[in-house]
């Protein structure tokens, strides 16, 4: 019996094993149960094929595609779909979609991934692809935003899914003082990530000019049964509330203006003779505390001179004076450039005289049962030599230090606090210069 094109394509997968070669894909080892069916590669192929002849078809940014890392970028095609064939006053057209893969390795689109095209951000809200050939999902529309701030003060814009643009009925669950006004709720949905798993039962969040609280807070839903790795969706519902004294309405930040984030160059030897150097030290203000960097969320500086001519300064903060004048020196804090630190710095010419400077930057003070190291240089035409220094002290009552001099260096111990700061005086060939170090308790 003569067979049409179908029969003949279906013979030949059967005696080939599938007829259509493997390709790599992002396949999560929770659907190893899944089968394709004979005709399920050339389906796939179809669209990878003629989906770019589609009107629909797009550019896009693509979260959930890595097996390693959930919110890795990936840049890729795809297809979206309308769900609604008329807008209503609370759903418009183009906030459901459903969204096609054209890669035939990209065969899982998860819940909670973004994907970013054409201005905006969507999130997966319904895989549809557990048993179907083609990589489809349900993709919702982010309407709305709330910023915050991340851990160095950088404003960030987490998008948000609110289900309907007008409020939802009250339920009665209101706290009493959110009685007097507009009753109601929205429903949010949103990605389960850094930034999202701040938010809680009672948080709060400034959505456009008016501030609201989080109930209903829901972080356990799991796409895989029993396995917490797999959430990565929030629910939640937000009521209107009267904004605090601290909220930052003109940036959307709930209680924005309790948190500061600044920087500052350890005070030190401002006036430098042509020929010297000098090592700056800049510091993150967090809150007001001196915050120091770690392998996972490193502190590092850009440093800059507005007048290199005069003063030049490395990536690390080393000064080097070289002509006379006044030069400013920048130190930004690379993870948010928007937070810096200067200061000026003024350079003579090249001194004929000797002269004894200290080396580095000299503390303000030293915390008890803690050390500082002070080191001095003796300078002969503008250049160092190896000269030995004599130390003298005074001031501080010598019961509350131990001074310990190691050649050109002496280290300061402190025993105890003390109201009189520590004169320390560095000497050589009767060329002396003096720092004042504060003797702190705890």
């Amino acid at each position: 019996m003569p067979q049409n094109d179908s029969e003949k394509y279906i013979s030949g997968a059967i005696l080939q094993g599938g007829g259509t070669p493997y390709v790599p894909n992002n396949k999560p080892v929770q659907y190893a149960d899944r089968e394709r069916q004979y005709m399920a590669g050339r389906t796939r192929q179809f669209p990878a094929v003629r989906a770019k002849y589609a009107s629909d078809y797009v550019k896009a940014r693509v979260q959930g595609i890595s097996k390693t890392d959930f919110y890795k970028w990936y840049r890729t095609h795809v297809r979206l779909s309308d769900m609604h064939s008329m807008p209503t006053t609370t759903q418009q057209t183009d906030d459901t979609k459903i969204v096609l893969f054209d890669e035939p390795k990209i065969d899982y689109f998860p819940i909670g991934a973004k994907l970013e095209t054409m201005e905006s951000t969507w999130i997966c809200t319904n895989p549809s692809n557990l048993s179907g050939t083609l990589t489809t999902a349900v993709v919702r529309r982010c309407n709305t935003s709330y910023n915050l701030y991340d851990y160095y003060g950088n404003i960030v814009t987490e998008p948000i899914v609110l289900e309907k643009v007008t409020m939802m009925g009250n339920d009665n669950a209101e706290k009493p003082q959110n009685l007097v006004m507009m009753d109601g709720y929205f429903n949010v949905i949103c990605q389960l990530n850094e930034n999202t798993r701040r938010l809680g039962l009672n948080q709060r969040i400034i959505l456009g000019s008016t501030a609201y609280f989080i109930t209903g807070f829901n972080d356990f839903y799991q796409e895989f049964s029993g396995d917490y790795e797999s959430t990565h969706i929030l629910y939640f519902t937000v009521r209107i509330e009267e904004p605090h004294e601290n909220d930052d309405l003109p940036n959307h930040i709930a209680n924005g203006k309790a948190y500061s984030f600044a920087a500052d160059i350890a005070e030190g030897q401002r006036e430098l003779n042509a020929g010297d150097t000098l090592n700056l030290t800049a510091v993150f203000l967090k809150n007001g505390a001196e915050t120091a960097g770690t392998d996972e969320r490193p502190v590092t500086w850009e440093w800059e001179s507005d007048h290199p001519d005069v003063a030049e300064v490395d990536k690390d903060g080393r000064v080097t004076a070289k002509f006379d004048g006044t030069a400013r020196i920048t130190a930004r804090l690379a993870q948010n450039t928007a937070i810096s630190a200067s200061v000026e710095l003024v350079v003579n010419e090249a001194a004929t005289e000797p002269y004894v400077a200290f080396e580095g930057v000299i503390p303000q003070g030293v915390e008890q049962y803690e050390t500082v190291t002070l080191t001095a240089t003796c300078y002969e035409g503008g250049a160092a030599t190896d000269k030995p220094i004599e130390w003298t002290f005074g001031g501080a009552d010598k019961r509350c230090y131990v001074a310990t001099v190691k050649g050109n260096s002496v280290e300061i111990y402190c025993v105890s606090a003390d109201d009189t700061p520590l004169v320390v005086t560095a000497t050589c060939e009767r060329k002396s210069t003096a720092a004042k170090i504060e003797l702190w308790g705890l």
